[in-house]
């Protein structure tokens, strides 16, 4: 069992009126040495910038750890989503927010899924600093100086002129990856399962330049919500078109499945065309209903059966290099039931896992040669009044040490062409391999 902190730690709040770009002053917390840990968290006509830590709660391959004002707290790992939860709620720190990341690699501890990287699987901050911007202002609080942190609101900064990395990519991974989408049609057509996501990667040296990166990337994606990330020997940038769960402090919870992909148009009229095969492509139309339909099925689950619903039925959702048919379900959580119960059935989503979900994750741990580490887990934020928003970690890039990965999947149904699986990869993946830079 874990003590609760004695003394109650209070944040220092306060409001500045007027808009502030927050890269620049993310920037500024940089450079004048305030942050060294950060999260940068883009949606809900929001920025949130954490930074620095009071606790932070971490989950490795065999171990949930709790460390910070004074604590320390380490216990084997046996149901870690809910062990995080508990140990969060042990925190005497007044309407606290954590921000970070869940790593695809959780669910090893939840299905035959058994790969990981090995570094944190699950890590979230609690932040010394937090500034959420909005159209009115900042709100800034801390448990620093609030001085301090507001004169940097202020400091007149400017952006370099960020030059792009150019990248020589190897595509010889495209018969393996042809093959490994043969293999699971096949699957598919015998009745094994009914759908499963199959991704790919690609590794350079290096090291990511965060800021570089998400500011160029900014200006070439659209996307539901954006991040960037710097914590401890992980950094990450993306730009996710899909949010794996939302929760209100009422307890409404909403998942998002985007599934169905077409290129971009070069013009307006391919893309309209382009467009209106998303609906009469037979495998497109299966593969979105029955993301849907199985989002339905784990809400369903969850949720008051009288409050659930489907919203925006197979809407089309438009993005630099590609467009997707995207649907939300959404319901009224059932007594008792919380945000981290949500989690532990919405993780991973349907849309980079597959059908049925327990299936699918033991056709990709065999048909995948490496962890996914953070891609296609989730980076956001949950808070102390229950709430949350998380984006699937898609669209994005992630150094662990000096590797920098890239990786995409494609959603594979009977009637999947492998072919144009790989080209739908590689689509996908440019979304950031054509915008990163690296540090000199």
């Amino acid at each position: 069992m874990v003590a609760e902190l004695k003394t109650e730690i209070k944040y220092h709040e306060t409001f500045i009126p007027g808009r502030r770009e927050p890269i620049l002053v993310l920037k500024n917390l940089l450079e004048a040495g305030i942050f060294s840990n950060y999260v940068m968290y883009e949606g809900n006509n929001e920025v949130r910038i954490a930074g620095n830590e009071l606790v932070r709660v971490s989950v490795s391959q065999d171990s949930v750890v709790i460390n910070g004002l004074g604590k320390f707290h380490s216990e084997p790992v046996s149901d870690p989503l809910k062990q995080v939860e508990t140990l969060l709620k042990s925190l005497n720190i007044k309407n606290w927010t954590a921000y970070g990341y869940i790593a695809f690699d959780i669910a090893r501890f939840y299905s035959a899924y058994s790969k990981a990287i090995s570094q944190e699987l699950l890590y979230f901050l609690i932040p010394e600093t937090e500034l959420r911007f909005t159209e009115t202002g900042v709100h800034l609080k801390t448990t620093k100086s609030l001085d301090q942190i507001e004169e940097l609101l202020f400091v007149e900064t400017f952006l370099p002129d960020y030059d792009l990395t150019s990248l020589v990519v190897d595509f010889s991974d495209n018969e393996n990856y042809k093959n490994r989408v043969g293999t699971l049609i096949t699957a598919i057509q015998n009745g094994d399962l009914q759908k499963a996501i199959i991704s790919r990667s690609v590794k350079v040296t290096g090291n990511l330049d965060i800021l570089g990166t998400y500011v160029v990337g900014s200006k070439a994606n659209n996307s539901a919500r954006s991040y960037c990330l710097n914590l401890e020997d992980i950094r990450a940038v993306g730009f996710s078109p899909e949010i794996l769960m939302q929760v209100n402090e009422d307890g409404f919870v909403v998942t998002n499945p985007l599934a169905a992909t077409r290129p971009r148009g070069a013009d307006s009229e391919e893309d309209t065309r382009l467009s209106g095969e998303l609906f009469t492509d037979a495998k497109e139309v299966k593969e979105h209903s029955l993301s849907a339909w199985l989002a339905q099925n784990e809400i369903t689950s969850l949720c008051l059966p009288e409050t659930v619903r489907v919203f925006d039925f197979m809407e089309v959702k438009k993005y630099r290099c590609v467009q997707h048919l995207s649907s939300r379900v959404g319901g009224q959580l059932l007594p008792g039931n919380t945000l981290w119960d949500a989690l532990k059935v919405l993780f991973p989503g349907i849309t980079v896992s597959g059908i049925d979900k327990k299936q699918a994750l033991e056709w990709i741990n065999n048909l995948e040669d490496e962890p996914r580490g953070i891609y296609a887990g989730g980076i956001g934020w949950v808070d102390s009044n229950g709430a949350a928003d998380i984006a699937i970690a898609i669209r994005s890039v992630y150094q662990y040490g000096n590797k920098i990965h890239l990786n995409a999947g494609a959603g594979i149904v009977a009637e999947s062409v492998p072919e144009k699986e790989y080209i739908e990869s590689v689509n996908k993946m440019n979304t950031m391999l054509n915008n990163l830079v690296l540090e000199a």
